[in-house]
């Protein structure tokens, strides 16, 4: 029987380089499942549509999440990956500075933008170590990321050390007791590539979370995204009703909003 990616890997610093090397050869939003997301070159400007068309198409519940962040305030980003959701920020009025643990993810975002456009700040960084002196930032956004990284509750800390006193840190953790769990474990698939194992995929309950935030003075969790297009056909199928019904009750994604 194929093994998958355990839900509570012991924090291990070590596995930084394993980490970084499997980002690197599996640029993050370029496949899904086994699948390429674009034809298109990395880089090319279609290149980066088909990537966000296809991130905002299954992440229904990320863009309104985005749109509520005050336009002005400043924001790190961490596991900016090629830079989809850093692009939106900036769009928005925000003010980024946007951090990936592969030099593959910042030079690809950086093509984005040309000379004397507005862009974010990119910065190839490790989220467990932040290069930035303390209450930096207005929002800390890390979507998708920290449940990968070699110290998930290290990351946190430093969350927390950056934002200024009021700010908010928005993190998505996967949720261990969802539906997309259960199909994983059943069918023996891993979670972030199809034949491969990521070093590190943690999942959480919202119990724990609000445990891992315990330092934060307010904590709000939700749930979203019950699974995504990875299910094939079954994503368009599924009434958006009984779709949102699932995705409260037993969504892949704990949605957090973090108050220091």
């Amino acid at each position: 029987m194929k093994p998958i990616e355990p839900a509570r890997a012991a924090p291990d610093r070590g596995l930084t380089p394993s980490i970084r090397d499997f980002w690197t050869r599996n640029v993050n939003a370029e496949r899904l499942m086994g699948r390429e997301v674009t034809g298109h070159a990395r880089g090319e400007v279609d290149y980066f549509r088909d990537l966000e068309r296809q991130r905002y198409r299954s992440h229904r519940h990320l863009m309104p999440w985005i749109l509520t962040m005050e336009p002005g305030r400043a924001v790190l980003e961490v596991g900016s990956g090629v830079g989809l959701d850093s692009f939106t920020m900036v769009a928005l009025g925000l003010s980024v500075v946007a951090l990936d643990l592969t030099e593959v993810a910042v030079r690809t975002a950086r093509r984005r933008y040309p000379d004397g456009a507005a862009q974010p700040s990119f910065a190839v960084a490790d989220g467990a170590h932040l290069p930035f002196p303390d209450a930096s930032f207005d929002y800390y956004y890390a979507f998708g990321v920290l449940h990968h990284a070699a110290d998930t509750a290290a990351c946190v800390a430093e969350a927390y050390r950056v934002l200024r006193p009021g700010g908010q840190a928005r993190i998505m953790l996967y949720h261990r007791r969802s539906l997309n769990e259960l199909v994983h474990r059943l069918l023996r698939v891993p979670f972030e590539e199809r034949d491969a194992l990521c070093p590190v995929v943690r999942r959480y309950t919202q119990a724990e979370v609000r445990r891992l935030f315990g330092a934060f003075r307010r904590v709000e969790t939700r749930l979203e995204y019950a699974f995504g297009e990875g299910y094939g056909r079954l994503f368009n199928l599924v009434p958006l009703g009984l779709y949102d019904f699932l995705s409260r009750h037993w969504g892949w994604h704990i949605m957090i909003e973090a108050e220091k």
